[in-house]
C-alpha cells in the first residue's frame, strides 16, 4: 500500500514527492471532450471502460461528459465491487465470470445495481441462472462473439444464436444482446483502420440480424474502443462503444491516435549522474511498468530512457542533455503502456496549470479477482 506524502493543495507539481503518477486535468478534460463529442449525433453512445485507469474520480467525469449509456465497463468482479461502492449503478463486466464464488459476489451486487456480464459457454449460462435464481435477482447477459482476436467468444452466426436462445430461456437471466472486441486491429496501419474495423465487425452485425430474424430481441451491441471510436460510432446496429484509454492515454497509444495527449506522466527525481552521458532517476520498474516498452523522457532533447531495474531508471544523455539532469533535478517520464504503469500506484496526483489540485485514489488497483 502506497503511503504518499500528502502535500498541500497548490503545491507546485515539480515539488511533489517522487516517484509520483501525475495527471494534468486540462489535458484529461480535453481528451474526454474529443471522444465524447464524436457521439453527439450518433445512435451509438459511450460506455467508458474504466479498467485502464481504475479511478472512480475519472469515471464520474466521463459519465458527466454526456453521450454515454449511463454506465461503465470493468474487467473483473473486484473492479465491479469497487465502482459499485463508488456510486455507479450500471456496470458491465466485459468478461466471463465462471466460478461460483465470483458469481455469488455478482449476484450480491445485482440486488442494488444493474449488472451485465459476457458469456461464451452454455454450462456457464446454466450456473449463472441457478445462482441468480437462488439470490432472487436478475443478471443481464451479452453473448460474446469472437471478432478475430482469438481470445474469448463464440463464432458468429449459428453458435451465437444457439447460446443466445439458451440465455433467453433461463430464469434469473435477461438476454440483452452481443459483445465483441476487435482489439487486435491496433496492429494495423492507421490507413487500414476503417476497412479492418468493418471487416471484423460485420459478422457481429450480421449475427444481430440473424438473431432478430429468429425472434431473439437484441437491444445491445457493445463493441469497439478508443482505437476506432470514430468509426464504430457510425456503424448501423452498434449501440455502445467500450472506449477505455482515452482520458489519460500513454505514449504508445498517442502514436496511433494523435488527436489525444498523454495526460498522465511520472514525476521522478535525479538521484545520480555518475558519468557525463548518464543520469539515474528514482523511478524504476516498480514505478513505470515498462514490460511492453520503456517510458519516454519528456522535455530533454538528447536524453533517452533506456533501461530500468527495480528502483532505478537509466537516462542516456547526449548533446545539450549531458550538462542537465543533475542530482535533485526533476525528470518527467511518459508511460509507454499506462495500464501496466497505473497499477503500480494507489493514488493519482492531479494538477492544473502546474499546481496540485488533489489526490485521487486508484481504488480498483489490484482488484483482479
Amino acid at each position: 500500500m502506497e503511503r504518499p506524502l500528502f502535500q498541500p493543495i497548490g503545491t507546485l507539481a515539480e515539488e511533489l514527492d517522487t516517484p509520483a503518477l501525475v495527471v494534468d486535468l486540462d489535458l484529461m478534460e480535453s481528451n474526454i471532450e474529443i471522444l465524447h463529442s464524436a457521439f453527439r449525433q450518433t445512435a451509438a453512445k459511450v460506455r467508458p471502460h474504466v479498467s485502464a485507469h481504475q479511478c472512480p474520480n475519472i469515471a464520474h467525469r466521463q459519465l458527466a461528459a454526456g453521450d454515454t449509456v449511463g454506465g461503465i465497463a470493468v474487467s473483473s468482479v473486484g473492479e465491479a465491487e469497487v465502482f459499485a461502492n463508488a456510486g455507479f449503478s450500471d456496470i458491465l463486466v466485459a468478461n466471463q465470470v465462471v466460478t461460483r464464488p465470483k458469481i455469488r459476489r455478482l449476484c450480491a451486487l445485482a440486488r442494488d445495481h444493474r449488472i451485465t456480464l459476457a458469456v461464451d459457454n452454455p454450462e456457464n449460462v446454466t450456473v449463472l441462472s441457478e445462482l441468480a435464481q437462488r439470490a432472487g435477482i436478475t443478471l443481464h447477459i451479452l453473448v460474446e462473439v469472437d471478432a478475430g482476436l482469438g481470445r474469448c467468444g463464440v463464432a458468429p452466426g449459428s453458435a451465437a444464436l444457439e447460446l443466445a436462445r439458451k440465455a433467453q430461456s433461463f430464469r434469473g437471466l435477461q438476454f440483452d444482446g452481443l459483445m465483441a472486441y476487435e482489439g487486435s486491429i491496433l496492429n494495423v496501419a492507421r490507413s487500414e483502420l476503417e476497412s479492418e474495423t468493418r471487416r471484423r465487425l460485420q459478422p457481429v452485425l450480421d449475427t444481430r440480424e440473424l438473431l432478430e430474424r429468429e425472434s431473439v430481441a437484441v437491444s445491445v451491441v457493445s463493441v469497439g474502443g478508443t482505437h476506432n471510436y470514430d468509426i464504430v460510432s457510425k456503424l448501423s446496429g452498434v449501440t455502445e462503444v467500450q472506449a477505455g484509454s482515452y482520458p489519460l492515454m500513454d505514449y504508445n497509444y498517442c502514436q496511433f491516435r494523435t488527436e489525444f495527449a498523454s495526460a498522465a506522466r511520472i514525476l521522478s527525481t535525479v538521484i545520480g549522474h555518475p558519468i557525463e552521458a548518464r543520469a539515474v532517476v528514482d523511478a524504476g520498474h516498480k514505478a513505470t511498468g515498462p514490460d511492453l516498452g520503456v517510458p519516454v523522457l519528456d522535455g530533454f532533447p538528447g536524453g533517452t530512457a533506456t533501461r530500468f531495474s527495480a528502483e532505478h531508471g537509466i537516462m542516456e544523455l547526449s548533446g545539450a542533455a549531458v550538462s542537465q539532469l543533475n542530482p535533485q533535478d526533476k525528470a518527467w517520464l511518459v508511460p509507454f503502456n499506462l495500464a501496466l504503469c497505473i497499477n503500480q500506484y494507489d493514488y493519482i496526483r492531479v494538477v492544473r496549470r502546474g499546481k496540485l489540485e488533489g489526490l485521487w485514489p486508484i481504488s480498483a488497483r489490484g482488484r483482479f479477482g
